[in-house]
């Protein structure tokens, strides 16, 4: 078998499936995909567990098949959570340099962390993850590394992310009752950013929207940072649902049909002239079923598109955001979705598709695949961050900020709360 210690495991717990894929770094940065299991999800519904026996089955079954494809045994792994209780804060705060000459040292940038990083939760939150958006320095703002500056305050921005201690427990307890190690929880929409957003496009100002089953997770970045996270417990899901009862026909013939002919493309009358579901015996019109169909996916999809738009409206980031829409996830495959995107958003827009990634077509071409490749992505920047900063650091006794807040993850992970 190969060495164990040269993967990293990701598992996606999804309303529809569980993913899990085996990961390699290569000496280039790029990610290599060395085996994979997809399975359905049962006992997940909106990105929340709802019945840990079923969601602990469909874990154990997806990281079978990966184990099988990739001849590793696997009891480890990184996975995602979301779901509506996730959400964010801005804080901000600034220290008085006091150090001869005022030059900003390390132990300065580790104590203005730990002070912004102190925010007022309700007892059942906790921070999922801490993301610097920026440095201050008299007033100076868009500094990246501060350290070595000479300033007389220094202050700092961050993107608090927390979620419900009990709802993530849930997800975390799924995964240990299939003997997985958890190494790190991540938000999707955080993992989804990673896989399919280049750095271009992080830098200059980028929406990303993962469209799955349950949920629609949203990331926006600017200036290389995630400045704004959102989900929507809203999904492809419920599509299918509407497709359900406007036909009066079953979720899985529903379901079918939304993945082979559903259709939001402006240009309906050419498109109602080429599409034909008549063999899906359903004893309608096969004009008016056409038309049914398209008013039912149309209305769906744009109420949900003006939902997330009227959302990151309420922060007023649209003007900033001139790189458009990356749309990913199974339900960004709706034909004439990113024309509806881009008119409803009034900007470009394009499809996801993992990239700096190598490994089976199947896997790296599908946007399904998104948020378990964004995982190992995360997951590779934080080894290599972990293995840098030990290199750097002198004096192990001397704690950093990251040690430490990794320790407090890995509290909640041990359910040492």
């Amino acid at each position: 078998m190969p060495g164990r210690d040269d993967y990293i495991i990701a598992v996606d717990l999804g309303t529809t499936k569980v993913s899990t894929l085996v990961g390699k770094l290569k000496k280039n940065n790029i990610v290599e995909i060395r085996g994979y299991g997809i399975t359905k999800s049962k006992g997940m519904k909106k990105g929340l567990v709802i019945d840990i026996n079923e969601t602990t089955k469909s874990v154990l079954d997806s990281v079978e098949l990966a184990e099988k494809s990739s001849n590793l045994f696997i009891d480890n792994a990184y996975i995602g959570v979301t779901g509506k209780h996730v959400s964010f804060e801005n804080n901000y705060n600034e220290i008085t340099i006091s150090s001869p000459n005022k030059i900003v040292r390390k132990i300065d940038v580790e104590r203005l962390i730990a002070l912004t990083n102190r925010v007022n939760l309700a007892s059942h939150f906790e921070v999922i993850h801490t993301i610097i958006k920026q440095f201050v320095a008299d007033g100076e703002k868009g500094i990246e590394d501060p350290i070595g500056l000479s300033t007389e305050r220094l202050g700092v921005e961050l993107l608090i992310i927390f979620g419900n201690t009990s709802l993530i427990k849930n997800i975390i307890n799924s995964v240990k009752a299939a003997n997985i190690e958890i190494e790190d929880i991540v938000i999707e929409a955080l993992a989804s950013a990673e896989a399919v957003l280049t750095s271009e496009e992080k830098e200059s100002g980028v929406i990303c929207l993962d469209i799955g089953g349950g949920t629609t997770d949203v990331a926006i970045y600017k200036n290389k940072k995630m400045i704004f996270t959102y989900c929507l417990p809203v999904g492809g899901d419920l599509i299918t649902n509407d497709i359900s009862i406007g036909l009066n026909i079953t979720q899985n013939k529903a379901e079918e049909i939304k993945k082979r002919f559903a259709n939001v493309d402006y240009n309906f009358p050419e498109i109602l002239n080429r599409a034909s579901i008549s063999d899906m015996n359903i004893n309608t019109n096969k004009t008016t079923l056409n038309i049914q169909l398209y008013n039912i996916v149309n209305s769906r999809v744009k109420e949900m598109l003006q939902m997330i738009k009227s959302k990151i409206d309420e922060y007023d980031l649209i003007k900033s955001i001139p790189c458009g829409l990356v749309i990913t996830g199974g339900s960004s495959q709706i034909k004439g979705l990113l024309q509806m995107a881009g008119m409803v958003f009034d900007m470009p827009a394009r499809i996801g598709i993992s990239i700096d990634v190598e490994g089976p077509s199947e896997v790296i071409n599908n946007p399904i695949f998104s948020t378990s490749v964004g995982l190992l992505k995360y997951a590779f920047q934080v080894d290599n961050y972990e293995k840098l900063d030990n290199i750097k650091s002198k004096n192990k006794k001397n704690q950093g900020f990251f040690e430490k807040f990794r320790g407090f993850i890995n509290k909640i992970l041990k359910g040492e709360k």
